[in-house]
């Protein structure tokens, strides 16, 4: 449990109803004293991020990493945006994900287009050049649920992918199940809110940085970790989107913000970065 040192009468999640979001949303919701939140599914991360920066009594479950896809490039640089530093991630989760082909069709054989989330579309393509000719049309969606949910408008030619409960939402049929190409398949999702965390004596830290334009300075930040002997969990990289070959790197390790050690980690990394975000400090899923 986490502890909750503000009101917050809004959730937000990735919407809509079924979505993989909307399940670790459920989970997050235990977290709240208060049982009267409103729960609102929003279509996009950005517009779930500006409306938490704008709403001081709103959280927001988000997608941030793939076990088999890697980053989610849209929450990344999202976060990036946030200038109010009361803004933070306070809190993760992992959701097994599992993968249903669904349609309005009754069989496999009429569909001639399958639509869904970017991610979700690339883990599955081992199932999909298996069952469909080469060129068969992939559209992206905002999300899984949303692709399910758009069928409503669609013909039967027409397949989704996405989890089991969206077929029961939206009275669909489950023409495949399991369609992941990798069965141990997770996305983790963290809680994003305008509160501090307290230390827990098993936590991490979230942090963004880019380094000087000089050789060794990636190297030089990372050996700070090491000369401090403190666990460095997670760290991959996204364009700067200023200038070409320029990155920021996003940073997991272990240790609170209030943490001694943290705070001589992120002293000491300032004197080889141009620039560095704290994201947040929250217990270890």
């Amino acid at each position: 449990m986490i502890e909750i040192n503000k009101e917050i009468k809004e959730l937000l999640f990735l919407g809509p109803s079924g979505s993989y979001c909307e399940a670790a949303k459920n989970q997050f919701i235990g977290f709240f004293p208060s049982k009267d939140i409103e729960q609102k599914p929003f279509s996009t991360v950005k517009s779930i991020i500006e409306y938490v920066k704008a709403n001081e009594s709103a959280a927001a479950v988000i997608p941030i990493e793939n076990s088999i896809e890697g980053i989610v490039r849209e929450t990344m640089d999202n976060l990036l945006n946030i200038n109010d530093y009361a803004l933070q991630i306070t809190a993760e989760t992992v959701i097994p994900i599992n993968h249903c082909l669904v349609s309005k069709a009754g069989s496999i054989q009429k569909i001639k287009k399958i639509i869904s989330h970017p991610q979700a579309l690339a883990q599955c393509q081992k199932f999909i050049s298996r069952y469909f000719p080469s060129d068969i049309e992939q559209i992206e969606k905002a999300s899984t649920s949303r692709a399910a949910q758009e069928l409503a408008e669609l013909d039967d030619s027409y397949a989704a992918i996405a989890n089991a409960r969206t077929a029961e939402l939206f009275d669909l049929n489950i023409l495949a199940k399991n369609i992941n190409d990798e069965k141990d398949n997770k996305t983790r999702f963290i809680l994003l809110s305008g509160w501090t965390t307290t230390p827990t004596g098993s936590d991490k830290t979230s942090i963004a940085f880019a380094t000087k334009n000089q050789p060794g300075s990636l190297v030089k930040v990372l050996n700070v970790f090491d000369s401090l002997n403190i666990n460095l969990m997670y760290i991959d990289s996204r364009p700067s989107k200023k200038n070409l070959g320029e990155y920021v790197f996003f940073t997991d390790f272990e240790g609170h913000i209030k943490d001694e050690p943290t705070q001589k980690v992120l002293d000491l990394i300032k004197l080889n970065t141009n620039y560095i975000k704290f994201l947040g400090s929250y217990r270890k899923f």
